[in-house]
């Protein structure tokens, strides 16, 4: 009895995933639609769905998610031409997503490890009082998916897809305090503290005079003049000599954000205020500031990256593309997601050296998969890097107690890396990998030991370095256009040279004199 007491107490939440799957696979059907059509700048609605090889206009049972895919055995109904099956997994995967999210969101029980994911709140509210919050959400995974579609096949973010999300946040999420019940669990987005509420205003209002100077061409635009090296239309990896020219004009653009935010920050102090915001403007602004931090770590390091190597490091697609995360999860999922997209990242491109595709990968893909993870697993993710951090204390504390023993692997392992690199310049991507991941390793483990012995440790770092030098040199890359592994070993192999240098440095500094306790 008790068996179908639990079932029955559980079915409105099967029912709400089921809704979520079939609601999420219409949404992966018009997200593989706006991923063809808005970079090609083609309305999203207009002209209907038809084949694209005999024209033929689908009626609306042919437009069904999944089941006309499947009826049809994945063929046009008119001229019998094969279907990609790209669009049955757009519609699978995103109904998988989204029945994922309303699952780890509502089911949890207080106390479990799943709990933090949703705090209670969403089971709380039910379908009606948390459908805005919902909306939100599935808008946001929507436009990360699209994306992360149009990235992956263009090289580019068309902004329309994030700005439609933020703007959805910016609506849906103070509606959704708004109408939440009383005495409910904390809100999913945190209200941020009072400075950062009047600094959100004035970041805010800052990107809103950019955006006016700019309409008004007081302000330039940043690349205006990208056509004019691009080899063919659409050309995203132009030899574009002015990039760090470019970022003046937009450290301009961003300069009233920030001189505005900073101000508002500086004055909240002064500005009176009493007990907490009212649910609605409190949302709206934990949306904003979620929307400047998401949109500004990103931002910030492609200016820096720019100016550093005197080519565009990151597209203004991704600034959007956190931005957006920003103001639909938070912002401390924007930080957390732009944290984990290195290591996505990563892994794809290892995955590319076993598939021997194209090395050339775009990061938007990244940046959202790493949003992803760090919103809706962050449970695993915890224990994750729980496990990580513990294995590093293991691995320092051997270092320590044995720092000479520990610097003669890292240089063992040092020169393994740079034999790899040489080989890689015949075999390719299996020996770029372990040239990489040799190399890395000793890297880390030369942190960790380098303190314990300072002459030892300034030694090892020095022949660290050589060898990362020497390792980039072998690899036989001299093509900084060339998108093979090779070019990705070199550049990898020079910042891990870089690193050593700057944090033999910074030991070096920091070190307290000797004699001091």
């Amino acid at each position: 009895m008790k068996d179908w007491t639990d079932v029955a107490i559980a079915l409105p939440t099967f029912v709400n995933v089921a809704f979520a799957f079939a609601f999420g696979a219409c949404a992966g059907s018009f997200v593989h639609v706006a991923a063809y059509r808005v970079p090609l700048g083609i309305s999203v609605v207009s002209p209907p769905s038809r084949c694209p090889t005999c024209g033929f206009r689908l009626p609306w049972y042919d437009n069904v998610p999944i089941v006309a895919y499947l009826r049809l055995r994945g063929r046009c109904a008119a001229c019998g031409v094969r279907i990609p099956s790209r669009y049955l997994w757009s519609e699978v995967g995103m109904g998988l997503l989204y029945a994922l999210a309303v699952a780890v969101l509502t089911f949890p029980v207080r106390g479990s490890a799943w709990h933090e994911v949703g705090h209670g709140w969403w089971s709380e509210q039910g379908l009606v009082h948390g459908m805005p919050a919902f909306l939100a959400v599935f808008t946001g995974l929507a436009a990360l998916a699209a994306m992360t579609a149009t990235d992956a096949r263009s090289f580019l973010i068309p902004v329309a897809i994030p700005t439609f999300a933020s703007v959805a946040a910016f609506v849906l999420w103070p509606l959704a305090a708004l109408l939440q019940r009383d005495g409910s669990p904390p809100f999913p987005l945190e209200t941020p503290s009072w400075a950062s509420c009047i600094a959100a205003l004035g970041g805010m209002a800052g990107l809103a005079v950019s955006r006016v100077l700019l309409a008004a061409g007081v302000l330039p635009r940043s690349f205006a003049d990208w056509d004019d090296f691009a080899t063919h239309e659409g050309d995203v990896y132009a030899d574009y000599p002015f990039a760090r020219r470019e970022m003046v004009k937009e450290v301009a653009f961003v300069g009233p954000a920030v001189l505005l935010a900073l101000a508002g920050a500086a004055l909240a102090p002064h500005v009176p205020h009493e007990g907490p915001l009212p649910a609605p403007l409190g949302a709206f602004l934990a949306v904003a500031t979620g929307f400047l931090v998401g949109g500004a770590i990103v931002w910030a390091l492609r200016i820096v990256a720019t100016l550093l190597l005197d080519s565009e490091a990151l597209g203004l697609g991704d600034v959007h593309l956190m931005a957006c995360v920003g103001a639909v999860f938070g912002w401390k999922v924007a930080v957390a997601g732009f944290l984990v997209a290195p290591f996505v990242g990563l892994a794809w491109w290892l995955v590319n050296l076993f598939r021997r595709a194209p090395m050339r990968v775009p990061y938007g893909p990244s940046l959202a998969v790493g949003s992803v993870v760090a919103w809706l697993l962050k449970p695993a993710l915890a224990a994750v890097i729980a496990w990580g951090l513990s294995s590093m204390a293991d691995l320092g504390g051997h270092a320590r107690s044995s720092p000479g023993e520990a610097l003669g692997v890292c240089l063992v392992l040092g020169t393994a890396a740079t034999v790899a690199a040489a080989m890689a310049r015949r075999s390719g991507g299996l020996a770029a990998a372990a040239s990489i991941v040799l190399m890395l390793a000793a890297v880390v483990g030369w942190i960790l030991a380098a303190p314990s012995r300072a002459g030892l440790g300034a030694a090892s770092g020095a022949i660290l370095a050589v060898l990362s030098l020497v390792g980039s040199v072998l690899c036989g890359s001299w093509l900084e256009e060339d998108p093979g592994p090779r070019t990705a070993l070199r550049r990898i192999l020079r910042v891990l040279a870089f690193a050593v240098v700057a944090v033999g440095v910074f030991m070096l500094v920091a070190r307290p004199p000797v004699g001091n306790p």
